[in-house]
């Protein structure tokens, strides 16, 4: 195999290209993005939130007195869903709910507040001027400057917020744990020198701030994009995996129940399709390996049937003209050769039932009159066996070979459960199927012994002996006859006591 066709470079090229995408897509978001002005489609980042808010928390300072600056931080939280403090540079605070703040808090803000002012904190409003050179700027006592009517182009409209553009105010407290984030605001002029500064605050107990410190959707949703597009790029992939996989997965569930004349077409050149090629070669082995073992399996029965039958007929001459005293022995002798001349028997018909499989005729057969064929063929003057079946059901099988499976169903449970009770032969239609079910009220099997009891020559009970057990092919030459039929067989337990196998044919 080549290593470029293996399955793991088809992977990782795979997974190359995917990266390749994602990559793709996003240079495709950033390029774009101040195109489509995504800040108005998702709203302002959490900077401009706090500063904006900031600027309105500044404002409203300003037209209200001092004793009523915390009702003004909770008009503003309930507004941001955030709560709001203020520190003061000597440490004074306020608070949206009225608390105390925390002591690190504290240290902190007042720390920020006595650092000394940056380059460009808290700048004196600009100048415009007009083409004659007069300006064009009036300043309110707040800090913050508009423009007259008439001011020139985009630059005409800028104006100060009076807010320092150093880094935030950011601080994790526990017990319980908040998330705090401040930016500096100017205090109004009749409080204190102008202008000096405070810290504004918003806590949360949320990292997102409730969406007020930064808005996680924008990013959520390139998230999804990215995960969206990765998932339909390897769709393909994990098809091109999983399906020839899945038809290997049935094709091996055949081979376990025996069939062996499945066949797989996967004309691919990775291990997937060597796979198929490996186990395309198993199943033409195993193949000829079962039907040579059954060729001679029949071949050895047949061979052995004539001399077991003169055995038989010269013992039975032979018990005649022997006295009492060694007739014992030939008794024995003949009880022996009856036994293996019904293994023999059993032998042939296992291999027979394979052997003619593609010879065998199926058609339309009544159901009520093979059951009744095989009850009478299996029937003791102690077994009480009750046929339950519609005369008017017919099913897809070979009569022949339907009434050997029945009879010896009927065999085994008129053997192992003939003196506890009715012995049922039953049947049910199912849509296009007709489930056909043999039932008594035994001591049943062992759980985990159901799923062996339709292998060649396994008993139950290893300690079976020849009169209470056979060789073990009766239950296997049911499974061969009704899978030459097209059907399915199983056995279970019944509750509270008793044993059924269940036969599933075609109408």
């Amino acid at each position: 195999m080549k290593p470029i066709s293996s399955l793991f470079a088809k992977i990782m090229s795979w997974f190359f290209l995917n990266l390749l995408l994602v990559a793709a897509a996003l240079a495709v978001f950033f390029t774009f993005q101040p195109q489509v002005n995504l800040h108005a489609i998702f709203g302002q980042q959490g900077s401009n939130r706090l500063r904006t808010a900031g600027m309105l928390i500044a404002h409203d300072l300003k037209q209200t007195l001092l004793t009523n600056w915390t009702g003004v931080l909770s008009r503003h939280a309930k507004i941001h869903q955030v709560d709001f403090a203020l520190v003061l540079e000597d440490g004074h605070c306020f608070s949206s709910t009225g608390g105390d703040l925390p002591s690190a808090v504290i240290k902190k803000a007042k720390n920020d507040l006595q650092r000394p002012p940056s380059p460009g904190r808290f700048p004196p409003p600009p100048v415009f001027k007009d083409p004659q050179g007069h300006p064009k700027r009036q300043v309110i006592d707040d800090g913050s400057v508009f423009l007259k009517k008439g001011a020139m182009g985009k630059k005409a409209s800028m104006h100060t917020d009076g807010l320092d553009r150093r880094p935030r105010f950011v601080m994790k407290t526990r017990h319980p744990t908040r998330y705090w984030t401040g930016v500096l605001i100017p205090l109004p002029p009749d409080v204190s020198h102008p202008p000096a500064p405070a810290l504004l605050l918003a806590v949360s107990d949320s990292v997102t701030g409730n969406g007020f410190f930064f808005d996680p959707l924008p990013w959520m949703i390139v998230a999804a994009a990215v995960i969206l597009i990765s998932v339909f790029f390897w769709i393909p992939m994990v098809q091109n995996i999983t399906r020839p996989l899945t038809r290997m997965t049935r094709a091996a569930e055949e081979i376990a129940r025996g069939r062996f004349d499945v066949a797989l077409h996967e004309p691919r050149a990775d291990e997937i399709g060597r796979l198929a090629k490996a186990i395309n070669h198993m199943t033409a082995r195993l193949f000829t390996f079962v039907k040579g073992q059954k060729r001679f399996l029949s071949d050895v029965a047949h061979e052995l049937g004539s001399p077991i039958a003169r055995i038989q007929f010269g013992l039975g001459a032979l018990e005649q003209r022997v006295d009492k005293k060694n007739r014992k022995r030939v008794v024995d002798v003949m009880e022996d050769i009856d036994h293996m001349s019904k293994l023999v028997n059993e032998l042939l018909a296992f291999s027979q039932a394979e052997m003619n499989i593609k010879t065998v005729r199926l058609e339309k057969v009544s159901l009520h009159l093979v059951a009744q064929a095989a009850v009478k063929r299996e029937t003791t003057p102690a077994a009480d066996i009750i046929i339950k079946i519609d005369p008017a059901i017919r099913v897809l099988a070979s009569a022949e070979l339907l009434t050997r499976a029945l009879a010896n169903l009927v065999r085994n449970a008129v053997k192992y459960a003939g003196d506890n009770g009715p012995i049922y032969v039953l049947a049910e239609r199912k849509k296009d199927m007709v489930s056909i079910e043999v039932r008594d009220t035994g001591p049943g099997v062992s759980e985990n012994l159901l799923d062996q009891l339709f292998e060649p020559f396994f008993r139950p009970e290893p300690s079976r002996d020849r009169d209470s057990g056979g060789v073990g092919l009766g239950l296997a030459i049911v499974k061969t006859c009704v899978g030459t039929c097209q059907g399915k067989v199983t056995a279970h337990n019944l509750k509270p006591r008793g044993f059924a196998v269940t036969i599933i044919l075609k109408t």
